[in-house]
């Protein structure tokens, strides 16, 4: 069995949205934190400004405190671009993300200077599918963003040219939250 790797540079052509699942988990701390100002009866304006740096905080994806796309991200990005040629399952087995992959942007790099620059909040009405009812969310955005990621695939099962073929699919639809308006990507080969 042949493994080979790979990396690909993937450009943002638009802005992008993180939302880390880790808000869903009620034992979450980010996620109590929420729960514990969320559920006064009456709130301030500052109650809600802290839901909104709160829901921030916790839809960041981090690495070492970096902004990141990770690895199972990665992963399910090339699945999905697989998906139209009937090759997803194929992919899921044979292709592996080598890790997380910082993100490279203009601007601050630090969760606490991000919150502080509004260019990196998005904030949008939405409609909460169990009640029905309408709320505000709070997302990271990245404009200007790319990032470089590593994998490694089996050969018998895959080439290079099926896996820059996945992603440039994927790329049309993008990543993070809110796709396809947002987190569209173009993909180049880095080759070594």
């Amino acid at each position: 069995m042949s493994i080979e790797h790979i990396s690909l540079r993937l450009i943002g052509i638009g802005p992008m949205l993180m939302r880390n699942s880790r808000l869903g988990d009620p034992l979450d701390p980010l996620a109590k934190q929420i729960e514990a100002v969320t559920g006064k009866s009456e709130r301030t304006e500052a109650d809600h400004l802290r839901v909104a740096e709160l829901e921030f905080h916790g839809s960041l994806y981090l690495h070492n405190g970096a902004p990141c796309l990770p690895a199972n991200m990665i992963k399910s990005v090339c699945v999905d671009g697989a998906k139209p040629t009937k090759m997803g399952n194929t992919t899921k087995a044979a292709f592996r993300a080598d890790g997380p992959a910082l993100l490279h942007y203009d601007g601050p790099k630090t969760a606490p200077e991000l919150w502080k620059d509004e260019r990196f909040r998005y904030r949008t009405t939405v409609r909460i599918r169990r009640t029905g009812s309408l709320t505000v969310r709070t997302r990271p955005m990245f404009d200007g963003w790319s990032a470089v990621i590593h994998g490694t695939f089996l050969t018998s099962l895959l080439d290079r040219e099926d896996i820059v073929a996945f992603y440039r699919v994927a790329g049309l639809y993008g990543l993070g939250d809110y796709t396809p308006e947002f987190g569209r990507f173009q993909v180049e080969e880095v080759v070594k």
